[in-house]
Order: C-alpha cells, then sequence, then structure tokens
C-alpha cells in the first residue's frame, strides 16, 4: 500500500501511432484529457494527423503531456519519393527492412532525407519542434535510421530525447510477456543506446510495453507487471502502449483489434488504482534520462 514516506515513482506512459486514423486519434486524446497518458507520438505519414494535430495540442496544453515524432519506414507511404525503399510508394515490411538495414542496403542520403521531411511534416503540422523522437515498429534503432536520427536530434536544441528501447535480458525474461519479440527488439537497440551516450543525447532509463498483441492478453495485467517493473528499476521509465476506440475506418492497422482493450484499462478506475498502489505517478512534463542516467 501506499506510504506516506515513500516517493512517488514518476513515469511516462506513450501512445504510439497518433495520426494513423480517426479512431486511434479519439481514443488517446480522451486519455491525455483524462491525465492518463503523458506523451504521444505522432506518424507525420498518417492520414488524419493534420485534422486532429489542433484537438491533442489542446489537450495537452500546460504541460500535460509531450508530443513526439514516430518516424515511420515500415507499412505505409513515405513522405514524398523514396526510389529505393519504396519504389511502389509503399515502405516494406518490418523484416525486410530489417534485413535491407544489416547488410547495409539503406541508402543513406534517401533516409537521411525521409527524416528531414517528416520532421518538417511534424513541424508544419505543430508549429515547433517534437519533445522527442522514437520509430513505428523501432525502425529508429536499426543501423542507418539511427545514424539518421542522432545527426537530427544533435542539430536541434538541447533537451529532444531519443526512445530507447533496450533491456537487459534477465529482466526481459523474468517479465514473462512476449520474450522473443522483446529480445528481438531490445537486442538491435542496444548500439543506438551506446550512441545516444556517446552523443549525451536525453534518453529513457527503461523501457517497457512490447507485447505480441494476442487477443487472449489482458493488457491490464501486462500494465500492472510492467509498472512492477518499472517501480524496481531505479531509473527513468518508458512504457509504450497503443490505444484506440474500435477502428471504424479500412485503414491498415493490424493491431487495430487490441486498441479497445487498452484504451478500456488505461481510462478505468482499475488503472489509477494500480498506480496508487505502487506509489506510481504519471507526471505533467514526462522524465527522460540524461545521459549520466540512461
Amino acid at each position: 500500500m501506499a506510504g506516506e514516506n515513500v516517493t512517488m515513482l514518476h513515469f511516462t506512459l506513450c501512445a504510439d501511432d497518433f495520426g494513423l486514423h480517426q479512431d486511434a486519434d479519439n481514443g488517446i486524446i480522451d486519455l491525455v484529457q483524462a491525465g492518463r497518458l503523458n506523451a504521444v507520438s505522432c506518424m507525420s505519414v498518417g492520414p488524419t494527423l493534420g485534422q486532429n494535430a489542433g484537438r491533442l495540442l489542446q489537450a495537452a496544453a500546460d504541460g500535460r503531456a509531450q508530443i513526439g515524432l514516430h518516424l515511420t519506414f515500415t507499412e505505409y507511404a513515405p513522405v514524398g519519393l523514396m526510389p529505393h525503399l519504396a519504389p511502389d510508394g509503399v515502405l516494406p515490411a518490418i523484416g525486410a527492412l530489417i534485413q535491407q538495414a544489416h547488410l547495409r542496403k539503406l541508402r543513406q542520403n534517401e533516409i537521411t532525407e525521409q527524416v528531414s521531411r517528416q520532421l518538417r511534416v511534424f513541424t508544419e503540422t505543430f508549429g515547433r519542434l517534437p519533445d522527442f523522437i522514437d520509430g513505428h515498429q523501432h525502425a529508429h534503432i536499426l543501423p542507418g535510421i539511427r545514424d539518421a536520427v542522432i545527426a537530427a536530434v544533435l542539430n536541434m536544441p538541447r533537451g529532444v530525447w531519443v526512445r530507447s528501447c533496450d533491456l537487459p535480458l534477465s529482466r526481459l525474461l523474468s517479465l514473462g510477456i512476449a520474450r522473443r519479440r522483446a529480445v528481438i527488439i531490445s537486442t538491435l537497440a542496444r548500439r543506438l543506446k551506446r550512441k545516444l551516450l556517446r552523443h549525451h543525447v536525453p534518453t529513457n532509463g527503461v523501457f517497457f510495453g512490447v507485447n505480441d498483441f494476442d487477443p487472449h492478453q489482458d493488457f491490464g495485467d501486462m500494465m500492472r507487471i510492467w509498472m512492477d517493473a518499472a517501480r524496481t528499476s531505479g531509473k527513468p521509465a518508458l512504457i509504450m502502449c497503443h490505444p484506440g476506440h474500435p477502428k471504424t475506418t479500412d485503414i491498415w492497422d493490424p493491431i487495430a483489434v487490441r486498441r479497445p482493450d487498452e484504451l478500456s484499462y488505461l481510462a478505468s478506475d482499475q488503472f489509477e488504482q494500480d498506480m496508487v498502489l505502487r506509489d506510481m505517478t504519471l507526471v505533467a512534463q514526462p522524465v527522460a534520462a540524461s545521459a549520466q542516467n540512461a
């Protein structure tokens, strides 16, 4: 139980995929307004970003939530042409992107330009730079892409942070959630983490939220496991999520069936009780670690 002398743990809960479709956007905005999210990651390639950005800005006003760029290099159309990575106008699946990245087949100038274009769409839409940068399906951790991300951040005012997706293997396995996927992501992410530390780019200390989007999983159960792990980590924690209302459009969204379960739990009294029991809170300004304590 919460005790008077127990230090409250401030953590970051970030909803990904804002701008993908109206139902995801509406669910995210509902949670921000309710104080149940303190970070939102936005897709510059998303078809509904422009029409809903103003509502998000209003909901996130006064530091209620940070707004970041969800760089997209898979599944959807890029900003402008990418003749080598997306010759047919659609970005590759994540497996193909991972293969191309590790075989050094990505064209660095094309990747750098795409990062610049997506950043430009974000700044034109929101009227300012993002508070942080991450990647759809964690593409920002891959060779070539991570270098372009770091270069872009180093040209921005200090304070823009980049999502780290790594966690020690023993801790990953102890969580018991999506172990194979989590291990792959964490392994791929470690070199990005080292580069962020080397260049003194702020980042989160620990990362949770990887799951298989299995319809038999209960999101509340997973959140309690992640919150317990965040509570004992001793580092600034980031938990990602993907809430949304039931999808009513034909936009490609392979995890659409799971979004309402996440929304339902995060909007519930149970989530509030679970945070209180763990002496955890969502602060107005989400916590990102400095390079020294990440």
